[in-house]
């Protein structure tokens, strides 16, 4: 991604204006007839789009395991280590839990699944982004996950019936 410019202040500190860095490059291309084409180019690279979204239905009280692809796009033909991490889009609810391990590995040009375990307590929709950040360059990919939680079965009812050694009165 292009980062904001920086200014420095007079205190020595910096502060980022408003304004997108550009990247800069050139473009070249020799022609068969003997002469050429030069190209400048200037542009910025924003913030990449979601790389999909998952959508899911769970019943109140009961485990789910969520799977999310994930690709390993490095060009070099490395595998990938990326950093795990979600955010729930609206208030934190104590009744909702979320589990997954915190780093995961990609093998060079394959895709893998990462599990994620839900568990929500109460029924209702639970919107939150998973994002996968290589801690070396600081590229990620982002997931938007919406579960939508059904009220739970009734509980059965257990009747317990035992004997008395003693009658009170």
């Amino acid at each position: 991604m292009t980062k904001n410019k920086k200014v420095k202040k007079e205190d020595g500190t910096e502060e980022e204006t408003g304004e997108m860095d550009t990247h800069k490059g050139n473009l070249f291309f020799p022609l068969p007839n003997g002469t050429a084409l030069l190209y400048r180019l200037n542009g910025t690279a924003t913030k990449p789009d979601a790389d999909g979204e998952i959508k899911d239905t769970v019943q109140a009280k009961k485990a789910k395991s969520i799977t999310v692809p994930l690709k390993n796009w490095s060009h070099g033909g490395q595998p990938q280590r990326f950093t795990a991490k979600w955010d729930i889009e609206s208030e934190k609810d104590p009744a909702c839990f979320i589990r997954g391990a915190n780093t995961f590995d990609v093998g060079a040009n394959s895709t893998k699944e990462y599990k994620l375990n839900f568990l929500a307590l109460k029924a209702g929709t639970y919107k939150f982004k998973v994002t996968f950040q290589v801690e070396k360059t600081g590229e990620y990919a982002f997931y938007n996950v919406i579960v939508t939680v059904t009220e739970a079965d009734i509980i059965r009812k257990i009747e317990l019936v035992s004997q008395v050694r003693e009658s009170v009165s």
